[in-house]
């Protein structure tokens, strides 16, 4: 239950995108962003195992639009390293004491955390609600955060 409980809060944080803070005063309003980094995408028939560096390509989830929103600058299109820059469609779903996610009408895998460091999120492809997959990819991001002020 608490494993559960920790995966809904890290996705709560990391796909509201932001938080507000409002004092009464006149100071600036500080949002606090959430990023996904994308630091390695492992598994797949061929059995790849990619690592990125922390900003070179990047997930951002907007709750209140219900988009993701992709920056991938990897220039090596033979490197399988998830989703191009774009935009897409997305939903999470909990089935039992597991969460999916949906990305463009299509399952995309099971989502959870590292269990040594809650700021590591995974996304399994092998995973889906409806059993197993074969031959999927896991791919592993590293959470990062920034402030705007307003």
């Amino acid at each position: 239950m608490k494993r559960k409980i920790l995966i809904l809060a890290t996705i709560f944080l990391t796909i509201t995108s932001c938080n507000l803070s409002d004092d009464g005063n006149n100071e600036p309003t500080v949002i606090t962003l959430y990023h996904w980094n994308l630091i390695n995408v492992s598994g797949g028939l061929a059995g790849v195992d990619n690592d990125f560096e922390v900003g070179d390509i990047v997930w951002n989830y907007d709750q209140f639009t219900n988009k993701l929103y992709v920056e991938n600058l990897n220039p090596d299109d033979m490197i399988e390293d998830g989703l191009d820059t774009g935009t897409y469609d997305f939903l999470i779903f909990d089935v039992a004491t597991n969460l999916f996610t949906v990305l463009d009408g299509n399952e995309f895998g099971e989502i959870y955390n590292s269990e040594t460091d809650n700021t590591i999120l995974i996304i399994d492809q092998n995973s889906l609600s409806t059993g197993a997959g074969a031959d999927g990819f896991i791919f592993t991001f590293k959470i990062t955060t920034s402030t705007v002020e307003i």
